[in-house]
This record gives structure tokens, C-alpha cells and sequence, in this order.
């Protein structure tokens, strides 16, 4: 899967890249303006779904639309000198439309946030969940990769009993199964062994 995502909604854009030990994000919405990196190892293994609802701001623009489509109307039907049954099957004719547009724009949408040190969340829809919920199980697969290979080996400088618990964090978060904390525990034991110059502690 492409470790970019992009999200267009209205007239907001959100735009995520997963890079080597980070991910970078760029939000332009109606909460925030917004470009900065979140760390990998800053982002946890939980989450929330929180509703959003449109601003007033919002909501004053699109009335003051719909008054301005109403006027012309009334103008339209002055000067062309419409009949009133003609004017009304335009009214009607074009209600339907206006109504479906005011569902569309006056409909809340979710946001699903992943708890991290900065704002991390998306644009949540029924159009886009799966490709968000992929791109999410992507940054925990980035993430579990990015562990391993920062903590899962044996360093010469560190003491015994830090590497030790590393190892322990490792399993118990499940980005090391149990063979492979087996082995590796086994393989700092043994260099311990052979270096005696090296402190256990």
C-alpha cells in the first residue's frame, strides 16, 4: 500500500506521508492550518470517533446562499412576467435539488483520532473509512518495524539489565513474539558471557 494519504472533504484537505521514523501531516480544515511530523514512537495504540458538527460561520454562508437563490427566483419570475403555475413548478422543480445540497452540506461527519504527543486525527466518512482504517493499520505495521529495528538487537555500550527490560517491552507490546524473545535473551546472555569486561547491573 502507498504510505500516502490524501483527504479531500468539502472544502478541507488533510494530507499524511509515512516517512522513515516519522510521519508527516498537513491539515488544512476548519479547526486547524496546520504542517508539522509526528515521531513514530510518539504515536500509542488507541483511538476515538468524535462527530463533528458544521461551525456557525459555515451555516451563515450557506442561508445566506439559499436566500440570494430565492431572490433570484423572485426577480427572474418579476421580469420575465412568469405565471404563477410556471413559477411554482420552478420552485418546486429546483426545491428538491436545494434540499438534497443542504442535506449534503449540513450533514455531520466523524473524525477518528489516534492518540499521539501532537494532533493526529482524519476526516472519517463512509466513502473513505477503509482506505483510512488501511492507512492506520499501515503506520502500526511502520511503527512495529521501526521498534525492531531500533531495540530488537544486542548493543555493546548499553548495561545488560537495560537491553533486558527492552527486550521484555518488546514482547509485551507484541512486536517480538515469544521465540524471538527467547532467542535474542539467549544471545545478550551469551555475549555477557564472553565479554566479563561488561557490567551486568
Amino acid at each position: 500500500m502507498d504510505n500516502k494519504l490524501e483527504i479531500k472533504f468539502r472544502n478541507q484537505r488533510q494530507t499524511f506521508e509515512i516517512l522513515d521514523n516519522e510521519i508527516s501531516v498537513g491539515l488544512n480544515t476548519t479547526k486547524h492550518k496546520l504542517k508539522y511530523n509526528i515521531p513514530l514512537e510518539d504515536i500509542k495504540n488507541t483511538h476515538f470517533i468524535s462527530k463533528t458538527k458544521q461551525n456557525g460561520f459555515t451555516l451563515i454562508a450557506y442561508f445566506s446562499i439559499i436566500l440570494n437563490f430565492v431572490f433570484a427566483i423572485y426577480i427572474t419570475s418579476e421580469f420575465l412576467k412568469l405565471t404563477k403555475n410556471l413559477l411554482l413548478s420552478m420552485f418546486f422543480s429546483t426545491s428538491f435539488v436545494v434540499v438534497f445540497v443542504l442535506k449534503t452540506l449540513f450533514e455531520d461527519y466523524d473524525e477518528k483520532h489516534i492518540d499521539s504527543s501532537k494532533i493526529f486525527y482524519f476526516i472519517y466518512t463512509k466513502k473513505n473509512a477503509k482506505e483510512v482504517d488501511k492507512f492506520i493499520e499501515l503506520v502500526y505495521k511502520k511503527q512495529i518495524e521501526f521498534f525492531r529495528k531500533k531495540y530488537f538487537k544486542i548493543d555493546p555500550v548499553l548495561p545488560y539489565n537495560v537491553q533486558y527490560e527492552r527486550y521484555i517491552w518488546l514482547y509485551t507490546n507484541k512486536y517480538i513474539n515469544e521465540n524471538e524473545y527467547e532467542v535474542i535473551k539467549e544471545d545478550l546472555d551469551k555475549y555477557f558471557n564472553f565479554n566479563p569486561n561488561q557490567q551486568i547491573l
